[in-house]
């Protein structure tokens, strides 16, 4: 059943004409990862032995919420910076200004999908501490693809400030990426 409904987005996702790739994956990821959370705090409240901690919960039940529905944005629009970065590559020679201008958008909004998976990172060690204990399984899960959808994330981020040639700018991005992962290892 849910195999079927899945095929549709493998099939996109395979489609060279459809152009979809990583970002989009990691967006898709990152949509999955914070509907697990919601499972697991849906699986907490009201629950016996839980009673402390309602509050909590529901939080991260509304921040993952939050979170999905940023995660699936950036299906989309993965697609769309994809598919503009293809075009500027074109006439990258014709139109230097027009290349590093979409560079530097695909980096703003890579760096973006950095900070959205650093958040999920975040939300599963919030729920992990909380959540119903029958699902630590679920947890380690959800940490694990918040951590992949960072470092996937972050690749993005590095391929394209290799086509950017402010340094000033490339300097400035490295640093956060750098706070990121340090942020990340805090939480690993």
């Amino acid at each position: 059943m849910y195999s079927e409904k899945m095929q549709s987005i493998l099939n996109d996702l395979e489609n060279k004409e459809i152009e979809i790739a990583g970002g989009s994956v990691v967006g898709m990821v990152l949509s999955t990862t914070n509907s697990l959370i919601k499972y697991i705090a849906n699986m907490t409240i009201g629950k016996k032995n839980y009673e402390e901690v309602q509050d909590k919960v529901k939080e991260i039940l509304n921040s993952a919420e939050e979170l999905k529905l940023k995660s699936m944005q950036t299906i989309d629009k993965d697609k769309e910076i994809l598919e503009e970065i293809l075009e500027a590559y074109k006439i990258k020679k014709q139109n230097e200004e027009k290349y590093q201008f979409i560079c530097k958008k695909a980096t703003d909004f890579s760096l973006g999908v950095v900070y959205i998976a650093n958040d999920t990172l975040k939300l599963s060690n919030e729920i992990a501490k909380v959540g119903n204990r029958m699902l630590s399984s679920d947890f380690k899960i959800c940490k694990y693809y918040a951590i992949a959808s960072i470092q996937s994330a972050m690749e993005n981020v590095y391929i394209n400030l290799k086509g950017i040639t402010d340094e000033d700018y490339k300097k400035d991005i490295e640093s956060k990426c750098r706070k990121i992962l340090e942020d990340e290892r805090n939480f690993i």
